[in-house]
């Protein structure tokens, strides 16, 4: 496994600022067994855990763990830098790696990581670490890569569940499928593993079982604004991309209960407008376009579709007075040339 995650994870070094990551060695006082075992390392992933060996000799690991447990990641990144200048190796390298990627700095993460490569035998701590920063990079079918692997080595759940999600996002759909089948026997069912299979069935165009899901996660958890929230939007893209006027009707119900929820919401009202429109329900789009724009005067899309949706009713001056008062607001140049050309099409 350590030669395929090594060619996986190996690419060109980054020369530049790789001396003060790496920092000076200085010697530090050694940990004795039985301070190493109050040390809770429940805070870290698995594959970043690490023996008494790795860290016996750099006693401020101790706190950067005491830090990463209650999320001060800059702080830990510190303590971590300054027990790599004592002594330095692959669970150290790689956990300062992971905390960087936490602490939002991917530029260093990477940085470190390509040094890290090329100074020692990759391991799981590189593994893991290699894996979060190709994942956080864009990189979803490597990392997917990486992930599988660590999962073979070591069985644990949140490794398995990144595997899912990183399959999902390189539209591995039924690989994404086959990982979320098998974190059910090992785990209960959340919110999140439910969303993943929904959206694995829509990428397989099964968007009627993706609506039934969905429809089951909001019954189970009918108080998470946030679950209705993204549900409905999904729902929205699952309508869109099937046309299917089932699941624009069942998106628009969902999306009329965010706005009885949250009337100032105005990134719902286009799509529930859209809604309508599709189910053939002028009245009910015409209101949601206008609530749109009285939330959001400058949205060219709903400017533009609600002028349409006016002249599919053979309504030119109110089409054109759309179009009108869309110039009189801060839109960008190409939006403005594009609104001009769409009002002389009408005149």
């Amino acid at each position: 496994m350590k030669y395929q995650v090594a060619g996986y994870l190996i690419f060109p070094l980054i020369i530049g600022g790789c001396a003060s990551l790496l920092g000076e060695r200085r010697p530090e006082t050694v940990v004795t067994p039985q301070e190493f075992s109050v040390i809770d390392q429940s805070c870290l992933p698995l594959s970043l855990q690490f023996s008494y060996d790795e860290y016996r000799e750099a006693p401020s690991v101790g706190f950067a763990v005491q830090e990463i447990a209650v999320g001060r990641f800059a702080s830990a990144c510190i303590s971590l830098q300054k027990s790599r200048s004592v002594i330095d190796n692959t669970a150290l390298a790689g956990l300062h790696i992971w905390c960087l990627s936490q602490d939002n700095n991917l530029s260093a993460a990477q940085q470190l990581l390509n040094t890290a490569i090329a100074e020692f035998e990759v391991d799981q701590h590189l593994a893991y670490s290699g894996a979060i920063i190709h994942e956080q990079s864009g990189n979803h079918q490597l990392a997917h890569s990486l992930y599988s692997d660590l999962f073979a080595l070591n069985g644990e759940p949140m490794i398995l569940e990144a595997c899912a999600r990183t399959a999902l996002a390189s539209s591995q759909s039924q690989r994404c499928l086959d990982c979320l089948d098998q974190l059910l026997l090992s785990t209960e069912v959340t919110p999140k593993h439910l969303a993943m299979r929904a959206a694995a069935f829509a990428q397989l165009d099964r968007y009627l079982e993706s609506m039934a899901l969905l429809a089951h996660m909001l019954e189970d958890w009918p108080n998470d604004g946030e679950l209705l929230l993204q549900t409905a939007f999904v729902a929205y893209d699952y309508a869109a991309a099937s046309s299917s006027l089932e699941l624009y009707v069942d998106a628009a119900i969902l999306l009329r209960r965010i706005t009885e929820l949250d009337p100032q919401n105005a990134a719902v009202f286009l799509p529930l407008a859209r809604c309508y429109a599709a189910s053939g329900d002028f009245n009910e789009s015409t209101l949601a376009f206008m609530r749109c724009l009285e939330l959001e005067p400058n949205n060219v899309a709903a400017s533009h579709e609600l002028s349409d949706l006016y002249m599919t009713y053979n309504d030119k001056s109110l089409a054109q007075k759309i179009l009108r008062q869309l110039l009189n607001q801060p839109i960008s140049p190409v939006a403005r040339q594009q609104t001009t050309h769409k009002l002389s099409q009408l005149d």
